[in-house]
């Protein structure tokens, strides 16, 4: 049995291969490593939109058909707007994909378990929207695979990946978000 995953080690996989995609993060821990990790112009940083990663990254992936878009998500955030998993499978945007870290807490917010800690699949709820390509991966090797896949085949993509409890080894390095915002739309813009 392999080691699990921690988030960051996660990033640092999909970051090696990453070359003109979006990258839509959520607004603490998955926005804290990417930046810390893979600072990039088309990174788009959603902080103070808990819940509303996975539904930005589809509105650029519909507005820019043209560009691969990953979004990553929590657990505890994609469980705060689960309605998106059932826009992704209407709209099914074959550039989409929607990366989840499922560490089973809220940790945010203090850690509190989210309903995947107990008998709830992020991927089954993906499946069940009418995602077909939705996976649930525990090691290191199946994540190398999935990320091959996402970037490699027509999605929409939902990819649950099992990841370490624990606070992000990165922190912030640019405060400023609306600069942030600035870069990103001029980045996507330039594309």
């Amino acid at each position: 049995m392999s080691a699990a995953l921690t988030r960051a080690a996660a990033t640092r996989l999909l970051a090696g291969r990453l070359s003109g995609e979006v990258v839509v993060a959520n607004l603490g821990q998955a926005s804290l490593d990417l930046q810390a990790i893979a600072d990039r112009p088309l990174n788009c940083y959603t902080y103070g939109a808990m819940g509303q990663c996975s539904s930005i990254a589809l509105g650029v992936a519909l507005a820019r058909p043209d560009l691969r878009v990953v979004a990553l998500d929590g657990d505890g955030s994609l469980l705060m707007n689960l309605g998106s998993l059932c826009t992704v499978a209407t709209e099914a945007p074959p550039n989409y994909a929607l990366v989840v870290w499922d560490n089973e807490v809220h940790q945010t917010t203090g850690g509190q378990p989210t309903a995947t800690a107990a008998r709830s699949s992020l991927a089954a709820v993906a499946r069940g929207a009418g995602i077909e390509k939705a996976l649930e991966v525990r090691t290191e090797d199946e994540l190398r695979r999935a990320y091959d896949r996402m970037l490699g085949e027509d999605g929409p993509f939902v990819v649950c990946v099992k990841v370490e409890k624990g606070r992000s080894e990165g922190r912030f390095t640019d405060r400023d978000v609306v600069g942030q915002a600035r870069r990103f739309r001029q980045a996507l813009a330039a594309r």
